[in-house]
């Protein structure tokens, strides 16, 4: 009897079979790390050979891509075409410089001294004058000289200069009257511009009061008479103003052709802040005096502290509160007795001693 199952091969069958199988007509089964492309197989090998690599050009040890190539040469050309560009002029500067003369100049000029800058601050209108005997700026100090019939008057410069005083009024315009006739000093420090003004004939105006409306381009003074409209100082023509002349000298030199002239002395209202101004300008023996005068007024700190108080507990202080006390609780106040009668008292003592 045969069994169902003999034409089908059993376990000890297929053991058999797998034994007598020759080598050749075995079918290899590929392991995991061939699989998966690893270092040893063949296509891996083939894949590694044929493209070029994708790993970054950052890896150390790792050659750089062809790609990575690419974009470090794009990224220096847009370098170098950006800097080109930035470097070069525009059209626009390059005809300007070409069709304006001294436009270079020009251009450095407002960089150096700034463009167009509007402000309002009012000149001085109200300016402290001093009898030429009364002043003590040095006797080299550099003044603008202005005569106006009989009248004359020295403006220093070291009083002319752009800074704005403790009311917010600017310096370098003084707003003043020379024998009854309104006058303006002006002084550009920037442009170094100077004008003095008058009121033109047939003007309608019966005051000058100039007030200075910011720098304009390149630095200059613009002047305005109601803060509307305004004006370069160094504009040729200027509607209801005409120059009137003046003299540049040493305070010296004026005073000697001129000695009934008067200074006007700005913020300088004392003799050692007029010693001060102007000790640039001073001789050796008139700064031996200026710095005499000014280690005082130091030492006394007058021109510091003009109010100050005394201080706290002084002998001065308790004394006059001790004999206010009194007063008040009617006893008399004791005085102290004078050296003189101390002395005297000595002396009779010592002459009795003496009989």
């Amino acid at each position: 009897m045969t069994d169902d199952n003999t034409g089908i091969p059993g376990e000890e069958g297929m053991e058999a079979s797998g034994e007598t199988a020759p080598q050749g007509d075995r079918a290899e089964v590929p392991t995991a790390e061939e699989a998966a492309g690893g270092p040893d197989s063949e296509s891996g090998a083939g894949l590694s050979g044929d493209t070029p690599s994708l790993k970054s050009s950052f890896t150390p040890g790792q050659p750089a891509s062809t790609q990575s190539k690419i974009l470090v040469v794009l990224f220096a050309t847009m370098l170098i075409v950006g800097g080109i560009y930035v470097a070069s002029p525009d059209d626009n500067s390059d005809t300007l410089s070409l069709e304006r003369e001294g436009f270079d100049e020009e251009v450095n000029r407002n960089m150096d001294l700034g463009y167009k800058s509007p402000f309002l601050a009012p000149g001085i209108n109200e300016p402290e004058i001093w009898l030429a005997s009364k002043i003590r700026f040095a006797a080299a100090s550099p003044v603008i000289g202005v005569s106006v019939g009989e009248s004359h008057r020295a403006y220093p410069l070291v009083t002319l200069l752009g800074s704005f005083t403790r009311t917010g009024e600017n310096g370098s315009i003084v707003n003043d009257k020379v024998d009854g006739k309104c006058i303006t000093v002006t002084n550009d420090g920037d442009s170094k511009v100077i004008r003095v003004f008058k009121l033109a004939e047939g003007s309608r105006r019966t005051t000058i009061g100039l007030i200075l409306m910011g720098m304009g381009d390149g630095g200059g003074m613009n002047l305005t008479f109601d803060t509307e409209t305004s004006f370069a100082q160094s504009l040729e023509e200027i509607p209801d103003l005409a120059d009137h002349p003046f003299e540049r000298a040493t305070l010296t030199e004026w005073v000697a052709e001129h000695p009934n002239t008067d200074v006007y002395v700005g913020e300088f209202v004392s003799a050692d802040l007029q010693m001060e101004s102007s000790l640039p300008y001073m001789t050796p023996d008139e700064r031996v005096k200026a710095d005499g005068v000014l280690a005082e007024r130091n030492r006394k700190r007058k021109n510091l502290s003009p109010t100050r108080k005394k201080r706290r507990g002084s002998k001065s202080e308790a004394s006059e509160k001790t004999s206010g006390e009194k007063a008040k609780r009617g006893e008399p106040a004791v005085k102290k007795p004078s050296k003189k009668a101390a002395g005297s008292s000595d002396n009779e003592s010592a002459s009795r001693v003496n009989r």
